[in-house]
């Protein structure tokens, strides 16, 4: 990789330094510019964001790499956050090459365990709200990212050329709901904007001391709408003592959140069982039947546990995908 140059860099009222960098990356070659905030300050940014383009090359980076200067030196990228961004990805894009958009954007804190969170690009651009609910449980609001605009001017007017338009979002939409998750979804529903409620329950299914060893050994059981998936975790805290500053190890499982409705049915049958609730309650109580029966628990080898459920998703018929975690305490 050729060294990253520096474009641009100031520290605005706020505090934050405002850095715009552009680099040469090798196999394959590809341009990235990034477009970064740090330091402690009011507002959306949090404490770090980035917005980065990046475009694959085929051919000499310089005259390119000129071209993304030329729009710094010339004041072109004095823009409000992510426009600068932009800008140079569109100026990327002009050029015939095929560019790609992401971003580093921290999570707004609406109320006492409600956040905001803005994802303006990558695999799923959306706006999600998400809620902490008692029992580990956890409730996203999702609506896409290009209602953004469509909000922002309701609430508050339309965004001039100018404007910061997510931090117009943030504070518009900050003051009209408090947080509260009734008034957001309200809100949606006045505007005709479509929103999907995902919810994520993740259930302790087994904790122990093993005293000898000084660790505590536990299983977990994750069913997530948010991150689409369905995750079994076996896991060993290994506390401090002398001569062990201490240590982690997880052994986890894991298959698509699609896969709630086969692998119920296939534990259900296998148990005998006919638990009730909710979907994800139903397979968390499947779950809980094979740690009272012993198909489960304590006192077997390690990644047992893990291994005795990636043959329950064979044997269900659905795709399982095995990790391994390790920290160390220095």
């Amino acid at each position: 990789m050729s060294a990253e140059q520096v474009l641009h860099t100031s520290t605005g009222t706020d505090g934050r330094v405002r850095t715009l960098t552009v680099s040469i990356h090798d196999g394959p070659s590809r341009l990235v510019f990034l477009e970064k905030y740090a330091g402690d300050g009011p507002g959306w940014l949090g404490r770090y964001a980035s917005f980065r383009a990046e475009a694959r090359l085929d051919t000499d980076p310089g005259p390119i790499v000129a071209a993304v200067a030329d729009l710094a030196n010339r004041g072109r990228l004095e823009l409000p956050p992510m426009a600068a961004r932009d800008r140079v990805a569109e100026l990327l894009a002009a050029a015939g090459l095929p560019v790609r958009r992401s971003s580093s954007v921290p999570w707004v804190p609406l109320a006492a365990g409600v956040h905001l969170v803005v994802t303006p690009d990558g695999r799923a651009p959306q706006i999600a709200v998400t809620v902490y609910q008692p029992g580990e449980t956890k409730r996203h609001i999702v609506v896409e990212y290009d209602a953004l605009e469509r909000i922002t001017a309701h609430l508050a007017g339309p965004s001039g050329a100018k404007d910061d338009r997510i931090g117009r979002f943030v504070a518009a939409f900050t003051e009209a709901t408090g947080g509260q998750i009734e008034r957001i979804m309200g809100l949606y529903r006045a505007l005709g904007i479509e929103f999907e409620e995902r919810i994520e329950h993740r259930y302790q299914l087994l904790s122990t001391f093993r005293a000898g060893a000084g660790c505590t050994f536990s299983l977990t059981l994750l069913v997530s709408a948010i991150d689409d998936k369905i995750a079994f975790r076996e896991f060993y805290d290994y506390h401090a003592r002398a001569g062990d500053p201490g240590r982690e190890y997880a052994y986890s499982v894991e298959t698509p959140f699609a896969s709630l409705e086969a692998l119920t049915v296939h534990l259900r049958a296998l148990l005998e069982i006919e638990p009730g609730g909710a979907p994800a309650d139903r397979l968390a109580a499947c779950f809980q039947a094979l740690v009272e029966r012993g198909v489960l628990g304590d006192g077997q080898g390690i990644e047992a546990n893990r291994n005795a459920v990636a043959q329950l998703f064979g044997a269900a018929g659905v795709p399982g995908k095995t990790d391994v975690w390790a920290w160390f305490n220095e």
